[in-house]
């Protein structure tokens, strides 16, 4: 009896895995610069009590951010350093206005809307469980179209649609274009791709696969596009880092319960005795 309870423990110790090493993460900024390299502060944030211009406060008075959807981030983040891995649960919102006011008056230009969204640095992929381009209310004005990477005839009109999420595949986009609009690139998708398989070629909006700076728990992760921080182009995510929490690993536990059984079975033999 002895002999088959520590024969037990032991597999199960041997078939216990190592302890996660996922670390949790706080979102507390994303940024990037415009062509002219001018450092915009996007809008992703809910729940302030002031909407200050550098800041990713979403003042819930702009009713083109209400409009599009780009309401307060719900998203939970973390981050696995020895895998290389960003993975968030919830829904993140996020959209660039100009000058990156908070005024509920200030024009958008664009947003991204994504849920359960998973960044691999080693692959360089991203995935998620969808993602949809928004478009904002001001390239409109200057005869563009930013989701779909049109522009605009002289009607100034969009006379296109785009599907998000095509077959469930949240970086599958079909964009159609309509009238006079005439494409100057490829539309705004979850990753940069190539088109294939029903999907067309995108240009990523999360191709966040460069870490450029992690100084472990307690300290801070910054994940860009490859541009540098400095840069026109450059698009990236800063986060705070939690201090560790060493967790006690399950294999304790279970020999702990083995040592438990040990010991019922030792008191069984007494009484059989």
């Amino acid at each position: 009896m002895k002999k088959a309870i520590l024969a037990a423990a032991t597999l199960g110790l041997l078939g216990v895995s190592g302890v996660a090493s996922a670390i949790s993460v706080t979102l507390t900024a994303h940024n990037q610069r415009s062509s002219s390299g001018s450092l915009s502060t996007l809008k992703w944030q809910g729940g302030c009590a002031t909407f200050p211009a550098a800041s990713g406060c979403i003042n819930p008075a702009n009713t083109t951010l209400a409009g599009m959807g780009i309401t307060g981030s719900t998203a939970v983040w973390d981050w696995d350093p020895v895998n290389g891995i960003l993975s968030m649960t919830g829904t993140f919102n996020t959209a660039s206005t100009l000058g990156s006011s908070g005024a509920p008056a200030a024009s958008v230009v664009i947003g991204d809307k994504v849920v359960d969204m998973v960044i691999n640095t080693v692959t360089q992929t991203t995935t998620a469980a969808s993602y949809m381009c928004a478009e904002g209310n001001f390239l409109g004005t200057v005869g563009a179209h930013g989701c779909d990477n049109l522009v605009l005839g002289d009607d100034f009109l969009y006379n296109g649609s785009t599907a998000y999420n095509v077959g469930g595949n949240a970086a599958c986009v079909n964009r159609t274009i309509g009238g006079d609009d005439i494409s100057s690139g490829n539309p705004r998708g979850l990753m940069t791709q190539a088109g294939g398989g029903g999907c067309d070629a995108t240009d990523g909006a999360f191709d966040l696969w460069t870490i450029v700076s992690y100084t472990g728990p307690g300290g801070q992760l910054i994940l860009s596009n490859g541009v540098p921080l400095g840069d026109a182009g450059t698009n990236y995510l800063t986060f705070s880092v939690a201090a560790a929490v060493v967790p006690v690993p399950a294999a304790v536990w279970l020999f702990g319960s083995a040592l438990g059984l040990l010991g019922v079975a030792r008191r069984r033999a007494g009484v059989a005795a």
